[in-house]
């Protein structure tokens, strides 16, 4: 059994879905993952973003048996900095902050 999360895209998750059909793969859907009966390999996938011009997805295993499939973005573009110190991460004001807590101790 695979998992496979496509980050909350619909579209994506239903173009894998026939995509995976059209090759045998039995699928179901149990929250917000896509489950396939059989083990999936990564190569599968990277068929899958070939075939369907997805040239900005990424597959990343999260766990040795679910895939996740994204667009990566990076943290500043969508309004997040971290902690060069220890890597909290938040919004720039509660970052800066949090800095300062480090100086403290």
């Amino acid at each position: 059994m695979t998992k496979i999360d496509c980050a909350q895209n619909i579209e994506l998750e239903k173009e894998l879905t026939k995509f995976l059909h059209e090759r045998n793969y039995s699928t179901k859907q149990e929250n917000e993952l896509l489950i396939v009966n059989e083990k999936l390999s990564k190569s599968v996938l990277e068929l899958f973003l070939q075939e369907t011009h997805r040239t900005k997805h990424k597959i990343m295993l999260v766990e040795p048996d679910c895939f996740l499939l994204a667009i990566p973005v990076k943290m500043e573009d969508i309004g997040l900095e971290t902690c060069e110190f220890c890597g909290y991460t938040s919004h720039p004001d509660l970052v800066s902050v949090h800095r300062r807590s480090h100086q403290a101790l």
